[in-house]
This record gives structure tokens, sequence and C-alpha cells, in this order.
């Protein structure tokens, strides 16, 4: 490949052509021979272009010298600086361009179902459309100004820190009586193992009703389970549970872990174990994450982060009937994730129930 490559048809401004190289490369050895430290600000002028820009050009087109007394000394060559330009040229490649039906297709699954650009790509590629770009090309899509998607329309967008939101029984309460996370299983922290469960609640508009959602989901798999509560109170947590336990053992069956915060209505751990099947039995082991530390929980943040693309804060969970919540429950278990390599959580967990059926 020849110096008439790519960088032949470069622009003005960041860009070189092979003639500015060589023409650069004539100045640097005219004004700063042998290893003489380069003015860029200087050369820059001289050049038409930013100090940065001739700067990263010298160190792309880099070579090294020696001088009439056999000493090294740093130089540029324009031929170097090509070679540099062509092979960033090759490792691009084309652009790839959305067809009219992809575009409309990834517009309604974004838009329309509140998936990320990965989830929609893995439901075209489940639905056998051809053509699909990689999910780098679908977010330059949408930031290049694809009609009928913003960076608005993403579900998750940057946000900068806010005031946090208190709540009358949001204390950070030190449950001393509980197990700590430290004590927890090294597997759970690995997502090594089927059946570690993380636990929380997530709440309203403040002075609406005092409806909330139980939200369980499983570390490895990223299962979910939603229950609308009528309160937020350790006897409301305690009653869904039992609840959840004789409607499904199987759950309980390999529920080795349930981790929560240190939220008022979960402080009381003994209730929270204790089977509503098996009496003097335990169900699962209950620990503590550390106060203020919602990264322990990562699997729910997460969780409760994609319901909230549809019960944004603020909004009454009262006004959502059980359907409703169920309907959000099976869109989370059906969704291609990227952390799965394109499985959903509900194909994940069953692939674990086959292993310990076998």
């Amino acid at each position: 490949m020849g110096q008439e490559d790519s960088s032949r048809k470069g622009r003005g401004g960041k860009h070189f052509t092979y003639e500015q190289r060589v023409r650069m490369d004539a100045l640097i050895r005219v004004k700063w021979p042998h290893g003489k430290k380069v003015n860029f600000a200087e050369l820059g002028r001289l050049m038409g272009k930013s100090r940065a820009t001739v700067r990263r050009e010298y160190a792309r087109g880099g070579v090294a010298n020696k001088d009439s007394q056999e000493r090294w000394f740093n130089a540029y060559s324009a031929e170097a600086g090509q070679q540099d330009a062509n092979a960033r040229g090759q490792d691009k490649g084309p652009r790839m361009r959305l067809t009219n039906q992809i575009a409309a297709r990834f517009e309604a699954l974004v838009v329309g179902e509140h998936l990320s650009p990965y989830a929609a790509r893995a439901v075209m590629v489940r639905e056998g459309l051809g053509g699909v770009p990689c999910v780098r090309s679908l977010y330059y899509a949408v930031a290049s100004g694809l009609p009928g998607i913003t960076r608005k329309s993403l579900p998750y967008k940057r946000e900068g820190k806010g005031k946090a939101a208190t709540c009358g029984k949001r204390m950070a309460y030190t449950n001393r009586a509980g197990k700590s996370i430290a004590d927890r299983p090294p597997e759970a922290e690995g997502r090594l193992e089927y059946g570690h469960w993380e636990i929380d609640t997530v709440v309203g508009c403040a002075g609406g009703s005092p409806f909330c959602l139980l939200v369980l989901t499983e570390r490895m798999t990223r299962r979910q389970i939603i229950i609308r509560l009528p309160d937020r109170t350790q006897k409301s947590v305690i009653r869904a549970l039992d609840r959840l336990e004789r409607r499904h053992d199987n759950i309980f069956a390999t529920m080795k872990s349930l981790t929560c915060d240190n939220g008022c209505e979960f402080l009381d751990s003994t209730s929270i174990e204790r089977s509503a099947l098996r009496r003097g039995t335990s169900r699962t082991n209950l620990y503590f994450a550390h106060a203020y530390s919602a990264f322990e929980r990562g699997s729910n943040e997460n969780a409760n982060r994609i319901i909230r693309r549809f019960i944004p804060k603020g909004s009454d969970i009262g006004d959502f009937s059980r359907r409703q919540i169920q309907a959000i429950e099976d869109w989370m278990n059906n969704l291609p994730r990227e952390s799965l390599g394109g499985k959903t959580a509900a194909e994940a967990q069953q692939e674990q129930i086959n292993k310990l059926a076998a």
C-alpha cells in the first residue's frame, strides 16, 4: 500500500495528508535538526494545525536516528507517519449503515419495549433479521441522530448525583443480631453457584399509598421475583415470603442465602429465615450488607433500575395492579442480558435447575 492511500483524502484540522507529513518532516529537519527539542506550538502555526495535533502526529511518526557521531536521537519520518495512518485506517473498517427494516425494529424495541441497545440487538438476531450491526454501531447510530431515537430514549442515562431521597422507615440501622455479609459463603460473592439471592424493596411517591414492591434477585442467573406489598413493614415482608414458600417451595429448597440492606423491614431475621412449611427448620440464611453499601447488592440495584423503566420515581405503586407487576417480572426474566452472554434469566435459571436434577 503506497503513500497515496487513505490519508491522502485527509481533511484539515486533525487529519494529515501525505503531502502534509512530508512538509512537516522537512520543517523539523530544517528548524530542529539532530534531535533538537521541537517547539510544537511553532510547528503547529507553520502547519496550520493545533499544537496537540502536530504533537500527536510526531509521536505516531517517531523513529530513532543516529547523528554523525553515532549518537541516537528521536526524529520524525513522513513515511512512518503514513504507515501508521494506513494501519489505523484498515482497523476501522467500513461504517455499518442501518437498513430501514432494522432501524424501524430497533426503534420499536428501544422506545416501545424499553430495551437497551444490547438487548434490542439480541432480540433482532433471535428473530432472524439479517445484517444486524454490532452493539457499538447501534450506539453510534443513536448518537449520530437516528430518526425516532435519542439518547433520552435509552433506558440508562447518566445522571448527576442529587440529594438522596429519604424515607421515614429507611434509616441506616446496624443489625447487630443478624449475620454480616462478611460471613456469607464465598460462592455467593463470585456468583459461582445457583441459589444465592438478594432482596430489597422499591417504594412509591411520598404522600401516596403505602404500597411498595418486594424484589428478589438470584445473583447467578438474575432471575427476578417481584411481589406487591400493602406496606413496607416487617410483617408484610414475612407474610409475602411465607406465601412464596408455600406456592413455590422449590425456590427455597435451593436458596442457600438471602442478602438484604439494613432497612427496618428486614430486621426480623429470625422470622425471615424460619420455614413456614417445616416447623423448627430454616428456609434460608439471611445476611446483612454494610450500611450505605448498595454496591454489595449490585444485582438488586440493577433490577430496581430496570423496574423504574416501567414505574418511574414519583409514581404511586398502588396504581399498578398485581397483573401489571407480574408482566414486569415476566419481561425482566425474558430480557436477553449481556452479563449472561445473551441468554435470558429464565433460560439461565432453567440450565441451573437441569444441572441440579441431573
